[in-house]
Formats: structure tokens, C-alpha cells, sequence
């Protein structure tokens, strides 16, 4: 059981074509952003570096961010240089958020941590983004865990740094306020959160409220910058999908971005152990395709 601790990359995948097959991960929509990045070209020439990378990689994959969205996050990441010295990205999927990430990570020297509660995620974005920036690879680590666990295994023992937390993990409202409320422990070395699919609902089951989650640990006067795409009523995307229900609310930012500095926690109480956020250990078998869906709207952007 490696779950709560760093794990190695796949040395084996290295030569696999087939890499999401091998790994047991479900290519649903075939989504990928590089579609509409073609509208951005000019704009940021660190965006425009990632994107050529991008069309080299003879990889299958499908992405679950806008083109706008990871845009946005090259651009807050060049906003913000100079502030931080980690980045960790929370919840990896296929890797679309990971290629604009470690594509930063030459210019505005940072190192990077993934962190997934499916191992095959972490194996397959790592790949994906040492076949585009072999020189960054060694910069990045793999946790196999959740936020909080990562929280408590290594931010408690690393606040030597600054970090920004990019959040695209679990979108239950529950699980996002352990993630967010296990940040309280270390505040100090946490320059900013950035939190993706807060116009995210869906059926009752999956309780889809990140952005209510926000609201719950932070309070109702929450200081942040939208990021990413929004969508007005009548487009596509604001229908529950094929997939698990899922639908965008018109008018609604994809992500924001805040600024610990302008924020403050109102929950967790002092008085509460960081071990209350920390889940049960899950089967070291855990089936990766079943997170891939949870907020799979990408097929109508396609």
C-alpha cells in the first residue's frame, strides 16, 4: 500500500504507445484543449512554447480544462513569479493541467508535485510531460494520496517554501472542504490556491460544489480572480451531459484563483487535529476510470 506517500514513475511506460490502454484509464470524449489554443497564439510566449510541445506528442489523451483555462494559468503563474517556490497539483487526470504546468517550470523555476488518489493518473500525466519537457522531469515528484494526506506526510515537514495548491481533485463538496480545511495547518507557507471547476454542478449523488466548498472554509466574503471559460444559459455545456449528469452554470467562472493573503480560514476551529480531514486507506486495486467521468463534460466541447 503506497497510498500517503511518494511513489517512482513507470519506467516502463517510456517506451508504450498505447499508455492509457496499458494503465486501465478510459479515454471518454478525446477532448484536448491544443484545439482552441490556436485562438491565444501570440499572446504568451510561454503558452505558445507549450502548445508547439503539445503538437509533437504522439500520445492518446483527452483534456478536461478549456484552452482559456489553462491560458489563464500560464498567465497567473507568470503574475505571480518570483512569489513561490512549489507548485502542487492536486487531482492529475490524463495530464492537461500538468503539460501548462511543468511547461513553466524552466521560466519561473519552481518545482512541481502531483498528487492523485489513483496511481495510474500520476504514472500517465508524469509520462506525458517527460515525452514534452525531458529537462523538467526531474523537478517533479508523485504523491499518491489526497490533499490532506499530502498535508500531513509532507507540507507539515517542508514549510521551508511557498506554494501554490492547483486544485482539480475531487469535486464533492465534502472531500473539497477536507482538502481546503487541511490547508489551515499550513497557512504560512501557502501563497495562493487555484481552484478549477467551481461552475461545476450535476446530479445529487456526486454533490458536485466546489465552489460552495470555497465558501465554506474561506466565508462568504471570499476574495479571488476568475480564470478559465464561462458559458452563457442556452450553450451546450450548461445541459447535463451523457456522462455522470454533469453541467456547467451559465454565467460562472471556471476557476479562481485566491490569494491566501487576501483570505483568511474560517474553518477548521484551532482546536481540531489535522487527523480528522485524513481518509481511510483505499484498496491498493482502486479502479483509475472510475474518476475519470466525475466531471467528463467535455464531450459536448468537443
Amino acid at each position: 500500500m503506497t497510498f500517503g506517500s511518494f511513489i517512482e514513475p513507470d519506467k516502463e511506460a517510456q517506451d508504450i504507445q498505447n499508455l492509457a490502454e496499458q494503465m486501465g484509464i478510459t479515454i471518454y470524449s478525446g477532448y484536448r484543449a491544443l484545439r482552441e489554443a490556436q485562438s491565444f497564439a501570440g499572446e504568451n510566449r510561454i503558452f505558445d512554447r507549450i502548445v508547439e510541445r503539445l503538437k509533437g506528442l504522439n500520445l492518446q489523451y483527452e483534456d478536461q480544462c478549456s484552452s482559456r483555462y489553462y491560458f489563464d494559468v500560464v498567465r497567473t503563474l507568470r503574475d505571480l513569479n518570483g512569489q513561490f517556490d512549489r507548485v502542487v497539483e492536486v487531482g492529475v487526470f490524463m495530464g492537461g493541467a500538468t503539460s501548462f504546468l511543468t511547461g513553466c517550470i524552466e521560466p519561473f523555476d519552481f518545482d512541481l508535485d502531483l498528487v492523485d488518489v489513483h496511481p495510474a493518473f500520476l504514472r500517465f500525466a508524469y509520462e506525458r510531460v517527460r515525452r514534452m519537457y525531458p529537462e523538467s522531469a526531474k523537478r517533479i515528484r508523485l504523491f499518491h494520496g489526497d490533499l490532506p494526506s499530502y498535508v500531513r506526510h509532507v507540507l507539515m515537514h517542508e514549510q521551508d517554501h511557498r506554494y501554490v495548491i492547483h486544485h482539480d481533485g475531487s469535486h464533492s463538496f465534502d472531500q473539497v472542504v477536507k482538502d481546503m480545511a487541511s490547508l489551515y495547518y499550513v497557512q504560512k507557507s501557502i501563497f495562493a490556491v487555484i481552484a478549477q471547476d467551481t461552475h461545476l454542478r450535476g446530479t445529487a449523488k456526486h454533490m458536485n460544489f466546489v465552489d460552495m466548498a470555497l465558501y465554506a472554509v474561506f466565508g462568504t466574503d471570499l476574495k479571488y480572480a476568475p480564470i478559465g471559460s464561462s458559458y452563457p444559459e442556452h450553450h451546450g455545456l450548461t445541459t447535463p451531459n451523457q456522462y455522470q449528469g454533469n453541467y456547467f452554470m451559465p454565467n460562472a467562472p471556471e476557476g479562481i484563483v485566491l490569494p491566501m493573503a487576501a483570505n483568511s480560514f474560517r474553518y477548521p476551529h484551532p482546536a481540531l487535529p489535522i487527523d480528522d480531514f485524513l481518509p481511510p486507506e483505499l484498496p491498493a486495486a482502486a479502479a483509475p476510470a472510475q474518476a475519470a467521468s466525475w466531471n467528463c463534460n467535455a464531450a459536448s466541447r468537443a
